[in-house]
């Protein structure tokens, strides 16, 4: 099979794209795959035509990648790509349209307030008390923690309103939640083993994620009470379905003192080397990274298939993933 791989893109997350996008190169070749990397630089990606790949597999983070961006251009110009198509990848990167589906949807998620720019201290600082003094503000529209700051003291908010009113656009100002951080792959309908991540630092920022000697640890499938792992798989599928995401995405809760889980955002091109989130998950689910990348390959064509037959004319939550995820060596 021939398979495009894009990767770059014009975020702030092209180096960890590439980092994504060199992985998963790697493994379909060695399963035997004719693989095409494609970089990807501004929001040009006509150049895939007459390469005539079966496949686009995209592996692009933050902007153009997640927004829903990309997967407009594969439809324009008549591609197969993997993932969610451009509505529900929309609607997961922005994270303040995302709770309102949350919301609607019955989810459980911290309480927030959406901040339009220009930001301003007093409007943080308002908006903190509001939310009982200890915070999480994030852009609405970024990923890999870029521009995150944990705020429980009124003198850390000028250094956070500097960044973010450079970073620009809407800021999310949530009650920070205590307890466990945990993400949940979703493949098709099935949920992965939970990974908990432990952080060696203050919180789970981009060097917490990216830097090897941060200390950040991660523990897959970690002990939880059985009530608990099936309140926590299910909050996972249920964000996954309320954006009407398809074939896979990445799920972000934190977990209550209490055992109750709380919802902060849905990934829907997570990371993709051998050591990250999902294919953590995935490894401890009995599926190697290839299969993995491979399966997204094979789901994308499946999907493609179906839609050709059905010829829908509505949203992608008409096409969610497969009825089973890859079991084993094998995800076809």
């Amino acid at each position: 099979m021939r398979i495009a791989v894009l990767m770059g893109g014009p975020s702030r997350e092209r180096q960890v794209s590439l980092h994504s996008g060199r992985a998963v190169c790697a493994a379909l070749a060695a399963r035997g795959h004719t693989v095409i990397p494609f970089e990807v630089r501004d929001e040009r990606i006509e150049g895939l035509l007459p390469l005539e790949p079966d496949v686009a597999f995209i592996a692009m983070h933050g902007r153009f990648g997640e927004d829903g961006g990309v997967q407009r251009r594969c439809e324009a110009l008549g591609l197969v790509y993997t993932g969610s198509g451009p509505r529900a990848s929309a609607r997961a990167f922005d994270k303040a349209a995302a709770r309102k589906l949350f919301s609607l949807a019955g989810l459980p998620i911290p309480a927030a307030r959406v901040l339009e720019p220009p930001l301003t201290i007093e409007a943080v600082w308002s908006a903190m008390r509001a939310l009982g003094g200890h915070v999480v503000v994030k852009p609405t529209r970024e990923g890999s923690s870029i521009g995150v700051h944990v705020l429980d003291d009124p003198r850390k908010i000028e250094p956070a309103v500097d960044e973010l009113a450079r970073l620009g656009g809407a800021v999310l100002v949530e009650r920070f939640v205590a307890g466990r951080e945990l993400t949940v792959g979703v493949l098709g309908d099935r949920t992965l083993p939970p990974v908990e991540t432990i952080p060696g630092r203050a919180f789970y920022d981009f060097r917490a994620k990216y830097d090897p000697n941060s200390g950040t640890r991660y523990v897959v499938d970690p002990p939880l009470e059985r009530r608990v792992a099936g309140a926590v798989r299910r909050t996972a599928l249920a964000a996954h379905v309320a954006l009407g995401c398809r074939s896979f995405s990445r799920v972000d809760l934190r977990l209550t003192p209490t055992g109750e889980p709380m919802l902060l955002e849905v990934n829907t091109i997570p990371g993709m080397t051998s050591t990250s989130l999902l294919p953590k998950a995935a490894h401890a689910a009995g599926i190697e990274f290839g299969a993995l990348c491979e399966w997204m390959v094979l789901d994308a064509l499946r999907l493609a298939r179906e839609r050709r037959r059905a010829r829908p004319t509505g949203s992608d939550r008409t096409r969610r993933g497969p009825r089973t995820a890859p079991r084993g060596e094998r995800a076809s």
